[in-house]
């Protein structure tokens, strides 16, 4: 019955497509949004100031670039974590003392 259902709105699926300049998700960003989504929901989404939500987001966000990777992840025998792969350099093998050292001013460079 489902399949029915989506298979009698297949014309309103298909209308970005006529679009070709129109961005379009990928499957990466997909799990990246889900797993964000997860988070805020089991935070019962945003309460409080515009301020403490932001914050929110951003530690987060902070913590997800930090976190090392699972040992099953591809790309893991280069680069420890996702802020490893887009900085190049660690300050510290450990993911902890990488985050703080690198949120710090200690982590400045010129």
């Amino acid at each position: 019955m489902s399949i029915r259902k989506i298979y009698e709105k297949r014309y309103s699926f298909t209308n970005a497509y006529y679009f070709k300049n129109c961005y379009r998700t990928t499957p990466n960003l997909d799990r990246l949004m889900d797993q964000l989504d997860r988070f805020l929901y089991s935070c019962k989404y945003f309460h409080g100031h515009k301020l403490s939500s932001e914050r929110t987001v951003r530690a987060w966000a902070i913590i997800h670039n930090f976190s090392p990777y699972s040992s099953r992840y591809r790309y893991r025998k280069p680069y420890l974590s996702p802020a490893h792969k887009i900085n190049r350099f660690l300050y510290h093998p450990s993911w902890l003392q990488n985050l703080l050292v690198s949120s710090s001013m200690g982590g400045f460079r010129q």
